[in-house]
């Protein structure tokens, strides 16, 4: 995929901006809060439906103004014209979407559009932060691929919400029936056994991307591991969930799986009602990472944890290709000079028939990679 351009109006500090891309690398150059990343946000927004900065609708819009917009223009691998998307951001935190002009009912629809791996400081993080940044990996790449995955962690994470408000209502003293414990029970466990089945498909169609990556940047000298653990794998339901690891990518889970998991969500009830949560399921789950068969988190130096998360971020875009057919944009939100110099020069190397869309203050990381279109921003403002 390969962005065209994208023009802005009252999106943060970029009042009335376009930018125009190359099909290469694209150093977006300036100083810190002159807008560089505003840019990255508003092609990441077209791919993810939101914010790689947690922002809200409201907390994007120009100081002052009742909303902004956006419009991009990309083009694809498999004979896509030019595609125009465009979105509507509103100060009451609503949001307009639309393809080719034609509006569209929500986010669901415009994701998967358009693709991008992002890679940010916060990545680097990957092999050695909390659960929840592995997850985030996890749930990102399969949003892009899968909209059925999209629905189906939705309605698991609805349903765990409430499931958490119940268990509280039933530690203040409300009576909640077997029946609807059980009710809960089944529809959690259905939803639940879909994504961690498209969860351990891909982290196994990962390990092997991961490890092809990793020992191009060590010579071979040394070796990454990952596994997708959760809970559900410790139930009756195990070896039918073992096994969907390899079914092809989209196929439908065991619906077995969900009955053998059902029990979570029974057995243990007295005890999430004392504590208030749900203890057991896919919102706790994890990737293991194994470097040379021994604990990433525990055993790996800081630049041998910064090689695994630039391996995954690159296997992301290599897995996005094999699916769909097409790489996709690959965006790097100031995050090469958290780099040596041989980690840099793979990076580039690597995307270098790839469109790469890099944020930077320093423009002197790039004066060996010729080609390269330079766009400086200042103050909202644009210049090549």
């Amino acid at each position: 995929m390969i962005v065209r351009r994208i023009e802005f109006e009252r999106f943060r500090n970029l009042k009335e901006t376009t930018v125009e891309f190359s099909d290469g690398v694209n150093v977006i150059r300036g100083q810190n809060a002159q807008g560089k990343s505003n840019i990255l946000e508003g092609v990441y927004l077209f791919a993810r439906g939101k914010s790689f900065r947690g922002a809200k609708a409201k907390e994007m819009i120009l100081f002052g103004e009742n909303d902004a917009r956006i419009r991009m223009s990309f083009s694809g691998d498999n004979n896509l014209s030019d595609v125009p998307l465009e979105m509507q951001l509103f100060s009451d935190n609503s949001r307009k979407y639309y393809r080719r002009g034609a509006p569209l009912r929500g986010a669901r629809e415009m994701i998967g559009n358009f693709r991008a791996v992002l890679f940010c400081p916060a990545h680097l993080s990957l092999a050695a932060g909390a659960p929840a940044v592995r997850r985030s990996y996890l749930d990102i790449a399969l949003s892009q691929l899968s909209p059925a995955y999209i629905d189906e962690l939705a309605k698991y994470q609805r349903l765990i919400l409430h499931r958490n408000t119940l268990l509280k209502d039933a530690a203040g003293g409300r009576k909640v029936t077997a029946a609807e414990w059980e009710s809960f029970a089944l529809m959690i466990a259905s939803f639940g056994a879909r994504v961690a089945a498209a969860r351990l498909r891909y982290t196994k169609m990962a390990q092997a991307a991961v490890d092809t990556v990793f020992s191009e940047m060590t010579d071979g000298a040394e070796t990454v591991e990952l596994s997708y653990n959760t809970s559900y794998m410790r139930t009756d339901a195990g070896e039918l969930l073992e096994a969907e690891a390899d079914k092809p990518f989209g196929a439908d889970a065991d619906p077995r799986i969900a009955d053998g998991i059902v029990a979570l969500y029974t057995d243990h009830i007295d005890r999430e009602i004392r504590l208030g949560a749900t203890l057991y399921g896919i919102h706790k789950d994890d990737i293991d990472i194994t470097l040379n068969g021994n604990d990433a988190k525990l055993y790996a130096s800081q630049g041998q944890q910064r090689s695994i998360a630039l391996a995954m971020k690159l296997a992301e875009g290599e897995l996005s290709r094999r699916i769909s057919g097409e790489y996709p944009v690959f965006l790097l939100d100031d995050v090469l000079s958290e780099l040596d110099f041989s980690r840099r020069s793979y990076v580039l190397s690597s995307l270098s028939d790839r469109q790469i869309i890099i944020t930077s203050c320093d423009a002197d990381l790039f004066r060996d990679h010729t080609g390269a279109q330079i766009i400086n921003v200042h103050n909202g403002q644009i210049t090549k």
